[in-house]
């Protein structure tokens, strides 16, 4: 039992089934992705243990097995379950006799990518067992595997910084894995070697961990490696649960303002630099420059996404959720093939177009896998996760696509609501609560920031309500009852941060961009009377919302824009201003 118990949680496994974009999304990542993956191949690495090239295919099965976990999840499918069942067996079934679980032969463990792959293994298991099944097979796998670990790297024996790439913020982020094992076991010795990693800093360069409280930029944290960083950030969110530690806290909830306010995109992702986009380097102010590297790795979009996750579980801040929805709206499904058969691996650069989306490619030639087609389908599947959650004492809303959901209250009294509309498109949401009988509970109701007049009405009776905030609604509920909200989905204009003059436009939480297909691309844009923009019925084929402005351009939604991965086909998000 963990000591700091969650502000929010998220519904068991098919407690939230979407109904709108997002959920169509996940269950064609499902059906196209996952249950086509050869698992098998996976588990290759660490059967063979001849990773020698100082490569990365021990990520695969983790990263992969995990994406299937979550989407499972949200979508509970019997032969998804199945795959995930025999990736599970066989992966513990290539562990050896002291324990290891390792795709490195003897002589180069803990060097190179080693650990980092470990790690994922570590995380495929644990979520299996928290999420799935507590098989004893797997809790066994998990203590074997990690005090062999510990055995090779630990304090007396080797220093975590030192091994691996990037200044020690790959291996040292093991850290969350080892949380969720001393979650499943309480074995001390676990949750003594996560602060023992925890006092090693993170990298070589500057303790992660006390530099952020000091005001270091996230840029300047070890080398700058934006995933691999995020991800120690997540450790230590699990270590502060199992803790209180409130320096742990603080570090979390201070990392997450100055990635939001230093490197986040208007699309909802980050990373920069290199030509992967795989840094932080204040990518919020160079999002519309030329010659930055390439712009956001879907990896990172991923972990940007699962750390806000653990930000809004300990603090139920509304404005948390609203990035996530940002970025899953964005992000997210901009980054997936729309028959969810494959993913990006780096965004469209520049921002400041044209430019055109591009299918991740092969990374370890011959081997077929990419970690942000691996990570992909994870970053989709939080979308049921973050829909709807309770809190102790009801339930909170928190993503208003159309869903049918299932949540119990503290006392086990069972709730249905059915979310009905067809947001964000529209901002008209319909929810119908329906407890066995008349039931006294609140309802938190997410009101999205960027809506500054939502009108929200219980039975017909309007009730006021503030934008960046839950509005909660505590009331005897009778089955039947009715919430009614409608959002405010003018179009809003963004000037470009670095002073340009380049401008974006978001409707609600839905970034628009100019697209070839509609007309020219990075052509000047009249923002005259955009009250009068015109949502068009029956957009075109594989667009999914299409918007003409006064001036009869056309534009549509970030995700649709160059949804046909091919260079001929152009986009531009942050696009000029005409003048007059």
């Amino acid at each position: 039992m963990s000591l700091i118990h969650d502000l929010l949680k998220p519904l068991p496994a098919g407690g939230v089934a979407l109904r709108g974009k997002l959920g169509a999304s996940l269950g064609l990542s499902i059906n196209n992705r996952l249950k086509k993956v050869d698992y098998a191949h996976l588990v290759e690495p660490f059967k063979l243990r001849n990773e020698r090239d100082r490569r990365w295919r021990c990520e695969f099965w983790g990263k992969i097995v995990r994406s299937a976990i979550l989407s499972w999840r949200g979508q509970p499918d019997a032969e998804l379950l199945a795959l995930i069942k025999d990736a599970v067996a066989g992966l513990i079934a290539t562990q050896t006799a002291d324990g290891c679980l390792s795709s490195y032969p003897a002589e180069l463990q803990t060097q190179d990518w080693d650990i980092w792959g470990r790690k994922y293994a570590f995380l495929g298991l644990a979520r299996y067992y928290m999420e799935i099944e507590p098989a004893p097979a797997v809790k066994t796998a998990l203590i074997r595997g990690l005090d062999q670990l510990m055995s090779q790297v630990g304090p007396g024996v080797k220093n975590i910084v030192d091994c691996g790439w990037h200044d020690g913020l790959a291996a040292s982020s093991l850290l969350e894995p080892v949380v969720l094992v001393y979650q499943i076991t309480g074995e001390q010795r676990f949750l003594d070697y996560a602060q023992w990693i925890v006092a090693q800093g993170g990298s070589t360069v500057n303790n992660i961990f006390t530099a952020i409280l000091q005001g270091t930029p996230v840029r300047e944290l070890g080398n700058g490696k934006a995933y691999e960083m995020m991800s120690c950030f997540e450790g230590l969110a699990e270590l502060y649960r199992e803790t209180g530690n409130p320096d742990y806290l603080n570090a979390v909830t201070t990392f997450y303002r100055a990635v939001r306010d230093q490197e986040i995109f208007i699309t909802g992702v980050g990373g920069l630099k290199d030509e992967w986009g795989e840094f932080w380097d204040h990518g919020k102010f160079k999002q519309t420059q030329f010659n930055v590297g390439g712009l956001g790795e879907t990896c990172v979009t991923t972990t940007w996404i699962k750390f806000c996750g653990q930000v809004l579980r300990l603090t139920g801040d509304a404005t948390v959720a609203d990035e996530m929805e940002r970025t899953l709206y964005n992000g997210v499904l901009g980054a997936m093939v729309p028959d969810g058969s494959w993913w990006m691996h780096c965004n469209p650069t520049p921002l400041a177009g044209p430019a055109s989306k591009a299918r991740a490619g092969d990374q370890i030639p011959g081997y077929g896998e990419d970690c942000c087609l691996a990570q992909g389908p994870k970053a989709l599947a939080i979308a049921p996760w973050l829909a709807v959650m309770q809190d102790s004492r009801g339930i909170v809303v928190n993503l208003y696509e159309a869903a049918v959901v299932a949540a119990e209250l503290a006392d086990g009294t069972r709730v249905d609501l059915t979310l009905t509309g067809d947001f964000p498109r529209s901002g008209e949401v319909c929810i119908t609560v329906r407890p066995p009988t008349s039931t006294r509970f609140p309802i938190r109701l997410r009101i999205p920031a960027w809506s500054r007049q939502t009108r929200v009405a219980v039975n017909g009776q309007e009730i006021a309500c503030a934008p960046g905030s839950y509005l909660s609604l505590e009331r005897v509920w009778s089955p039947g009852d009715l919430i009614r909200l409608n959002f405010d989905l003018r179009l809003q204009i963004h000037k470009g941060p670095d002073g340009g003059g380049r401008v974006a436009l978001t409707r609600g939480p839905v970034v628009l961009a100019q697209d070839s297909r509609l007309g020219p691309v990075d052509a000047p844009l009249s923002l005259e009377r955009l009250d009068t923009a015109v949502l068009e019925t029956v957009p075109r084929e594989n667009i999914y919302l299409q918007c003409r402005l006064a001036d009869d351009s056309t534009l549509c939604d970030y995700a649709s824009a160059g949804n046909t991965f091919n260079d001929h086909h152009r986009l531009c998000v942050w696009m000029t201003q005409a003048t007059h």
